[in-house]
Order: C-alpha cells, then sequence, then structure tokens
C-alpha cells in the first residue's frame, strides 16, 4: 500500500480505460502505478498518453509487480477468467470490468481463485456509482410507487462492422455487453435473485453472435423483469418500474463529456447529470475502501455469480426452447468446492 491508497495496476489499454484509468489517478484511494498492453508498445503508449509511471512487456509482468495492490482488468470478454485468476494467484485484488464471465464455470473458477488466494474481486458496473440509481433504489424501498411488481428495461446501440463485439471467439454479443445491464438493473432494483429465465435471440447469419436479445426474469410472486439489447438497433437505454401504485420512467443519454440520466414518477421529474469520469472514480473509491478497511468491497462475488446465473440461463432457455429455472445454477454454486 502507497500513503494508505491502493497501487492500481490497469491491465488492457482499449477505449474504456479511457474513462476508468484516469478515474483511478483522480481517485481518493487510489494511485494508478501501472498499465500493460498485448504487448510492449501498447503499454509504452498508453502510459505517456495517461501519464503512469510504469509500463510493462506484458500481463504477467505486470502481476509480478509486488508494488502493484489491485488490477481493474478491462481485457476482452474471453480473457476475463485466464486474467483474474492469474491475478489473484499473484496475491492482487481484482475489479473486473463486465461481463464477469462467459459462464458459471468460469465464474466459479474465478470466485475459488479469489476466495483460495484471499482478495476481493468485484464485477465492475459503473452504472451503481452514477447518484440517479441508489436514489431511485431509495424511492422504490420506501414505497414510491407501492409494491415493484414489473421492471422492463433495454440497451441498444449499433455496433461498428469490425466492432469486437461482433467476434464470437472473443466473447461478442448483445447480452453479455449491454444485455448484462438490464439484468442487472432488475436483481438491483427488485433486491433479489430471479427464479427462473426466458430467452429469445437473433443470431448474426455470419459470426454466430447474438444482434438482438429478448427475455424475461422471474422474480417469484408475480414480480417479472422484461429485458432486452441489441447490436444492430438505434442507441437506446431506458428502464421502467412498475409498482402497484404508480410507475416510474427513466431514461439515460451519454455523450463524450456526460451522461444524463432523466426520470418521471410521484416526485415529478427529475435530472441527474454526471461527468463520465467520476463514477469511475467512485466504483474505485468504494472498491478500495473496502479492501483498506477490510470489509470487502460494496459488490461482491454473490452479486457477481447472481448475475452470471441469469445470463447463463437465458442462453440455455434459447438453446433449448423452455423456461429454465434459476435455482439450478444456484445449486451448482453451493457444490462449489470453497
Amino acid at each position: 500500500m502507497m500513503e494508505g491508497k491502493l497501487a492500481w495496476g490497469v491491465l488492457g489499454t482499449g477505449n474504456i480505460v479511457r474513462k476508468a484509468g484516469p478515474a483511478i489517478q483522480a481517485s481518493a484511494l487510489g494511485r494508478w502505478l501501472g498499465v500493460a498492453g498485448r504487448n510492449a508498445d501498447n503499454s509504452r503508449r498508453a502510459a505517456e498518453q495517461y501519464g503512469v509511471e510504469r509500463a510493462y512487456p506484458d500481463y504477467q509482468a505486470l502481476l509480478d509487480d509486488p508494488d502493484i495492490d489491485a488490477v481493474y482488468i478491462a481485457l476482452l470478454n474471453h480473457l476475463h477468467k485466464e486474467w483474474a485468476v492469474k491475478a489473484a494467484a499473484a496475491g492482487k485484488h481484482v475489479l473486473l470490468e463486465k461481463p464477469f464471465a462467459l459462464n458459471m464455470q468460469e465464474a466459479l473458477a474465478i470466485r475459488d481463485a479469489a476466495l483460495a488466494n484471499g482478495v476481493a474481486v468485484m464485477e465492475a458496473h459503473v452504472w451503481r456509482f452514477y447518484p440517479a440509481f441508489p436514489e431511485l433504489k431509495r424511492m422504490i424501498d420506501e414505497g414510491a410507487i407501492g409494491e415493484l411488481a414489473m421492471v422492463q428495461a433495454h440497451f441498444s446501440f449499433v455496433a461498428a462492422p469490425t466492432s469486437t463485439r461482433l467476434v464470437k471467439e472473443w466473447g461478442g454479443g448483445s447480452l453479455y455487453d449491454v444485455g448484462c445491464y438490464p439484468v442487472a438493473w432488475s436483481r438491483y432494483f427488485f433486491g433479489c435473485e430471479p427464479i427462473g429465465a426466458d430467452g429469445r435471440f437473433l443470431w448474426h447469419p455470419e459470426t454466430g453472435v447474438d444482434v438482438r436479445f429478448a427475455g424475461t426474469l422471474d422474480f417469484g410472486g408475480g414480480r417479472t423483469a422484461l429485458i432486452s439489447s441489441a447490436l444492430d438497433m438505434a442507441l437506446g437505454s431506458r428502464f421502467d418500474l412498475f409498482g402497484t401504485r404508480g410507475v416510474i420512467r427513466v431514461v439515460m443519454r451519454a455523450d463524450a463529456d456526460a451522461l444524463t440520466i432523466w426520470a418521471e414518477g410521484p416526485f415529478g421529474e427529475r435530472t441527474w447529470t454526471s461527468d463520465r469520469i467520476s463514477p469511475f472514480s467512485r466504483q474505485a473509491d468504494a472498491f478500495a475502501a473496502g479492501v483498506l478497511e477490510g470489509g470487502g468491497p460494496p459488490f461482491g462475488l454473490d452479486d457477481a455469480l447472481g448475475n452470471q446465473a441469469a445470463i447463463d440461463a437465458l442462453f440455455q432457455s434459447a438453446r433449448e426452447s423452455r423456461h429454465i429455472p434459476i435455482d439450478q445454477a444456484r445449486r451448482q454454486r453451493r457444490k462449489s468446492p470453497e
């Protein structure tokens, strides 16, 4: 630890690092010490661009640095499990960009590595650190619209033909990339795990990834989430929260500089506007506080495994054309060695 701060290393030099990297540098409880790309040249360029002290020839070299306390993993989806496990084995705490993994088997391998090596691991969902979300969650929990009965959520944009999101071998696809948000939003607002899933997909005729997804999550007691995502539809990010006595409608709009969240409900209209860096800083600080104070991150392994179980069930439902009880995935989690 450096001066009561976490010394961070970043694995990856892609677009998300443009926000998350400077955010770590600006955080109160962290210092961005090192960066590693696919090769030494990528690492050097990123270090020069962001003013980072150390550049490494490869990912493993960063993990071998004893001065690094924690790593932010911003690699392609198919590399998440490999490098999260290696980071845990190296004794590094891990903030892992979404999606946590590509299936429950990978997620459990990350969980087991974290437990075996006594390190903290958290899936990075930066939306949780926009002020609108905890305020909306508080309103729901306090009964602003009665009992929450239904969540309708959607996230889409048009991916470029050359996008890595369209490469199946790299973990591409709509559900992994942006559909994971509606899954997580519904779990967040209901405050529990779904017990069943139904999913349907439109598959890309050449790459095989899902370019469109629509599904339902059953939260029991008549509570349902209707969720969808796409990589070939106009940009849209929104959700509606339907209760027994009212509804809250939320729309999110983002550009390079700011993200605006607009909501309408029993409270009238509300707007929250944030720059694109500060939420990443709050996420890094929340994670660092959990490590430094010993209480663990605010969203831990159970949360990540819960999202993974729902995603897996949605894919299984599409493959088998039937409703999938998610308690099957929960039993698998319980049987996994601790």
